[in-house]
């Protein structure tokens, strides 16, 4: 079970442009020769890279170097699955979305699609020989993981409107998970055996959700400590021990939990606002919490209790996942001349300094950066995140056939509208014999030139021109095509703003999501909740004869949310303004929204930029529901979830 891990906090546009003068020709006239040390053998711990695809909002990982994951680009919310060598599209049920939840060994992707004329998502089961099938249930619903004997667990909504934790046998039917009067269940993961976790309410008037153990009968055992406290399950192993979040009270500090028969529910201060990451088959926990406003990766056992694992002048670490061998991968932000640098990171055991995997890279291309270790198998696989999107690290000399992207160099978050730019895109090729070809969409509709390519023994460089003409929120889609036939696809978004027109743009990471401690809010504390956003304001239009791009707001994460209208955007104050509109939560229409913005870089001093985000309905009275606010009337200590912790907001007056 290895899970996309929360996201760092480094802004990542701003690290791409490292490095990106580097030559793509070097040591590239001859065949590549295949690094050995002195005593003629080949050197532990490289890795090679595959493409995979923009950056994530999920990405899973198996044991069989398998991987499926859901794309972060707006307007897309797609998902692939990587057979090893080829990547697949998944499809959907007939609708606009498709979520990836979980994949188990034998090749079987589990998550949520849209359907045809559907409100809300279908849980669905996917293989590559199969393509997908919808689990039976009133949707919505979705399935959050499947174990080797393909059984899947997750949520489905009863005939009445009650969301209830199920499982779907391998045979068919479900199997509902108890307590059957809660208001509002989930399970999140499940083990070898059967056994599940993840959370439930009580009954009708407590909403207050518990962690919760189910056996294969559907039986609930609560195993939160504190009867007024939270909990979720979040992770269980194949020895029925569970790994989660816990606090004492719905303003409490947020804690780690571990759960076992042998020791019932103990509850581990790992620093302010814990933010878990994997649990394994030997009982290791790990995860990050605040230590002295820094965020530190911890590692915990029964044995030894809770350690901070060992980093090198980093202000910043997370551990996101764990193997079987006690190998942990994860990302540390340190400062350097040049400002901070998020890295990810291998730490070959929980008592020795991680390793930079951005330097152990096998014949990467000029200029790519790994930012966080998503997850790790036990051989030793990767998936990471890096200023070229999405990307897998295979241990040793070979990747696959198709050739490896380096991030688009020379493109900004923010362009000016008419700013010519020159491009650059670096690559290689474990082929070098072959030559290749670059394709390139702007989104924009306006001309431009079509790309060159110059290689030699398998590395190369293609060279774009590009002057935006039209203001908006626009993807940039690069890809480089083998004489074998084999292409690699590379996107990236970007702003493009008028002079003088007032407008308001940002993307990235809001510092987590917001606990769902009432009727109508889902969702796990801590999962990032990515963002995308552009609108001109107050009534601001670019100059005549200059097109402009549809106004929109992404978010995506815990939930997703995306606009269908914006009715009104204004400015408030100095860099601060207001959006609202209406929208699609999980694909399901007849949702409204409020966002607040502050750019904090347009304000008196040196302050941080805060985006709240409001989504409500009516309900069959008319009156107000609130699914989603990440600003409550008092935010749990020691997080502030409106805080931009990657990324950033652009306020132009």
């Amino acid at each position: 079970m290895h899970t996309s891990s929360i996201c760092g906090v480094a802004r990542r546009r701003a690290i791409a442009a490292l490095c990106a003068s580097l030559p793509f020709w070097a040591g590239a006239q001859t065949p590549p020769a295949e690094p050995k040390n002195q005593a003629g053998q080949f050197p532990f711990g490289l890795y090679t890279v595959i493409n995979l695809g923009p950056e994530p909002t999920a990405a899973v990982l198996n044991e069989r170097g398998q991987a499926a994951f859901t794309d972060d680009n707006f307007p897309d919310t797609v998902s692939h699955y990587f057979d090893g060598d080829r990547i697949r599209p998944i499809g959907s049920l007939g609708g606009g979305f498709t979520y990836v939840g979980a994949l188990n060994s034998h090749g079987v992707v589990v998550g949520a699609s849209a359907g045809a004329g559907q409100a809300g998502g279908i849980a669905y089961a996917w293989t590559l020989a199969g393509g997908m099938r919808a689990l039976p249930g009133t949707a919505p619903s979705a399935a959050a993981d499947i174990n080797d004997r393909n059984e899947i667990v997750g949520r489905l909504t009863d005939p009445g409107g009650m969301v209830r934790a199920v499982r779907w046998n391998p045979l068919g039917g479900a199997t509902r998970l108890g307590p059957p009067l809660a208001e509002y269940s989930e399970a999140r993961a499940i083990n070898k055996t059967g056994y599940a976790t993840g959370v439930s309410t009580g009954t009708t008037g407590n909403s207050v959700p518990h962690a919760v153990l189910w056996d294969r009968a559907g039986a609930a055992t609560d195993i939160s400590a504190v009867p007024g406290g939270f909990g979720y399950g979040v992770h269980i192993n194949d020895r029925g021990e569970v790994g989660g979040l816990i606090n004492e009270g719905p303003f409490a500090p947020w804690k780690a939990l571990f759960w076992s028969r042998a020791t019932g529910t103990l509850s581990i201060d790992a620093g302010i606002d814990y933010r878990p990451g994997d649990l394994n088959n030997r009982g290791e926990l790990v995860g990050s919490g605040e230590v002295g406003e820094q965020r530190k990766a911890v590692h915990w056992t029964l044995g030894r209790g809770l350690a901070r694992l060992p980093v090198d002048a980093s202000l910043f670490s997370h551990a996101a996942d764990i193997n079987e061998r006690g190998e942990i991968a994860g990302s540390t932000l340190r400062a350097t001349a040049d400002g901070f640098i998020q890295r990810a990171v291998r730490w070959p055991s929980s008592t020795t300094l991680p390793v930079d995997l951005t330097t152990r890279l096998y014949r990467a291309p000029a200029g790519l950066a790994l930012w966080e270790a998503l997850a790790i198998n036990d051989n030793g696989a990767m998936l990471a995140t890096s200023n070229a999107g999405l990307v897998m690290l295979r241990p040793g000399l070979r990747g696959t056939d198709a050739p490896v992207l380096g991030p688009i160099v020379g493109l900004p978050v923010v362009v000016e509208l008419g700013q010519e730019l020159d491009l650059t895109l670096n690559f290689t090729d474990n082929a070098w014999a072959q030559t290749h070809t670059a394709g390139v969409a702007w989104a924009d509709g306006c001309p431009s030139p079509a790309p060159s390519v110059t290689e030699a023994g398998g590395v190369g460089q293609a060279r774009l021109r590009h002057r935006f003409c039209a203001v908006g929120y626009y993807a940039v889609t690069v890809v480089v095509t083998d004489s074998g036939g084999r292409s690699t696809e590379l996107r990236r978004n970007v702003f493009v703003e008028a002079p003088g027109m007032a407008s308001l743009s940002g993307e990235g990471v809001l510092a987590g999501a917001a606990t769902p401690g009432r009727r109508g809010q889902r969702g796990f504390p801590h999962a990032p909740l990515r963002f995308a956003l552009w609108a001109p304001l107050d009534g601001a239009a670019p100059t005549a004869g200059v097109a402009a791009g549809a106004p929109m707001a992404w978010f995506s994460g815990p939930f997703h949310f995306r606009s269908d209208a914006v009715t009104r955007a204004t400015r408030t104050g100095e860099g601060r303004a207001r959006v609202t509109g209406t929208g699609r939560l999980d694909g399901r229409a007849g949702y409204r929204f409020v966002l607040e913005a502050v750019d904090g870089g347009a304000l008196q001093g040196a302050r941080l930029d805060r985006l709240r985000l409001r989504v409500t309905h009516a309900d069959a009275a008319g009156a107000e529901v609130v699914d989603y606010d990440n600003e409550p009337a008092r935010p749990p200590a020691g997080a502030d979830r409106t805080v931009v912790v990657e990324g950033g907001l652009t306020l132009r007056q």
